[in-house]
């Protein structure tokens, strides 16, 4: 698991998704770990849930979500099991939007849903209260699953 969200922790991911070339080889050396009816959902204020199938549908969904920004550096702070084959990912991303000179921060929790050792289903959450409570969990529990 952690070893697929290495792309997410090399720098600014604006490039990664954008350019053709780039896309198309992290799709090839990442396809193996998903399902064949991968889907991933975004969870934003502006959209709501906006649902996207398949790796194709990961890529068009960031291009959605990277489309007002001029850089996206993520990063992961921590990995928790919350049982039933679902993994919640704390992140922590910084984001510079077009024509700013400032950025914004996001701490999120994307679930992510594991089935037969590939991920089936990711929830992309940018509010991490809303990312913990869908996966049925809260700050206090959170912190405590991170402990042991």
């Amino acid at each position: 698991m952690r070893g697929l969200l290495g792309p997410f922790e090399q720098g600014d991911i604006v490039p990664l998704f954008r350019d053709d070339a780039r896309a198309a080889s992290l799709r090839a050396a990442s396809g193996e770990f998903f399902t064949e009816d991968f889907e991933c959902v975004f969870v934003r204020d502006d959209v709501g849930r906006a649902a996207y199938s398949g790796l194709d549908g990961l890529r068009a969904a960031f291009l959605d979500w990277l489309s007002p920004w001029e850089s996206y550096y993520p990063a992961v702070e921590d990995v928790i099991d919350a049982g039933d084959g679902r993994v919640v990912v704390l992140t922590r991303d910084h984001a510079r939007p077009k024509e700013a000179s400032g950025g914004l921060d996001f701490m999120g929790a994307p679930i992510w849903t594991v089935r037969a050792g590939r991920v089936a289903r990711i929830e992309f959450y940018w509010n991490r209260d809303e990312g913990l409570a869908a996966a049925g969990l809260d700050d206090a529990s959170a912190q405590a699953r991170q402990r042991s």
